[in-house]
């Protein structure tokens, strides 16, 4: 009798460590005001890293304090400050200088918060010189849910292959 209400016990507390697991594994459900909040991440994301205002934090702060970026020019860059390095360091080629544009954005929910991703066409727009799509490509993101609002954990640039290399015109050189 001992041994089967042991078998009994031990079969409850495994049937209810099991449920335990599959409820915290569920993704999260998602509010029509955070799809909006995750969307203004990357039209804040591209603003800030074309323009580099707040001196790189309006790019930085689209991320959460130890948030990530793996990228191809940028191979891993971890934390705010030296997130806002890398949109200072961006090549501006004049003050209206635009380049970066986040389409496409798929966003669904995680046990942890979100996920998502967003194409990336990179367009170079330099003064002078015929506007061409430098590069393209897509970021896979992970999404959490701070004090501050949501945020990018982590964003990982994929197939973006080589940059576009050509040469530049001299206006009045000759053929």
């Amino acid at each position: 009798m001992r041994a089967r209400v042991m078998t009994v016990a031990l079969g409850v507390m495994a049937w209810t460590a099991a449920m335990s697991a599959q409820q915290t594994s569920r993704p999260t459900e998602l509010t029509s005001m955070d799809y909006i909040e995750i969307q203004q991440l990357a039209i804040r994301y591209a603003y800030g890293l074309d323009t580099a205002a707040d001196n790189g934090y309006l790019y930085a702060n689209v991320f959460s304090p130890d948030g990530e970026f793996i990228g191809r020019q940028t191979p891993f860059t971890k934390g705010r400050d030296a997130l806002a390095r890398v949109a200072r360091s961006v090549r501006k080629g004049n003050s209206m200088f635009v380049r970066h544009f986040i389409t496409n954005h798929e966003i669904h929910p995680t046990p942890e918060g979100a996920a998502g991703t967003v194409y990336l066409m990179v367009v170079d727009v330099e003064e002078g010189q015929p506007s061409s799509i430098y590069i393209g490509g897509r970021y896979e993101d992970v999404y959490v849910k701070t004090e501050e609002g949501w945020r990018i954990q982590r964003r990982d640039a994929r197939n973006l292959g080589a940059p576009r290399i050509t040469p530049r015109v001299t206006p009045g050189a000759s053929k």
